[in-house]
């Protein structure tokens, strides 16, 4: 379900100038590809997949729709940095997971890790976590483009997340955007 769009503030005020929207505009004629300018300093990899009239699935790392294999409750524990090695930490444990230390060592429930997934550690949702904390611009109504279109599950019960830009324009607005805010972030075309 679409939650909000957010459109690129461009001109007054804004770092995104007219004239870059004009040579963004121009290479993606020439070229048929977005302009995406590298950051000077690469931390992370935002991969954009062609998603036909939906614009371009953003994702942060390679995208797939598989979560890992499910851990046990340990390596999860243990991945994620939670302390459960004392009484004190089993409680706080059993007080989030309701999980006590005799079951550390089995898998965890899969409709949790896939929940997970989805919600937390899944590349898309990573993506649209990142880009929901940035300003890129105002909320804006259905039919302005470039935009990005963020989505809170497609139909009742998912519950995924995922954000979408709108088109190669989109696309060269953000990478700009994400270097005028000095994060080093790259875009990539997804494979």
């Amino acid at each position: 379900m679409l939650q909000s769009q957010r459109g690129f503030l461009i001109g007054a005020g804004s770092m995104l100038t007219t004239a870059f929207v004009s040579d963004a505009r121009s290479f993606i004629r020439r070229t048929s590809r977005p302009l995406l300018a590298s950051p000077s300093h690469v931390a992370q990899t935002l991969h954009c997949y062609d998603s036909a009239e939906a614009g371009y699935l953003l994702s942060l790392g390679e995208w797939t729709i598989d979560p890992p294999p499910v851990p046990t409750w340990r390596e999860f524990f243990i991945s994620q940095g939670i302390a459960h090695q004392t009484e004190k930490d089993a409680e706080a444990i059993w007080a989030d997971h309701l999980i006590w230390p005799r079951d550390y060592d089995k898998p965890m429930c899969e409709r949790y890790w896939e929940d997970r997934w989805e919600l937390v550690d899944g590349p898309c949702a990573k993506a649209y976590r990142l880009l929901r904390s940035i300003d890129v611009g105002p909320e804006i109504g259905p039919t302005r483009r470039p935009r990005l279109e963020f989505h809170e599950g497609a139909h009742p019960g998912d519950n995924s997340l995922w954000v979408n830009a709108m088109d190669q324009l989109s696309l060269s607005l953000l990478q700009a955007r994400l270097i005028d805010l000095k994060m080093p972030i790259k875009i990539v075309e997804g494979t």
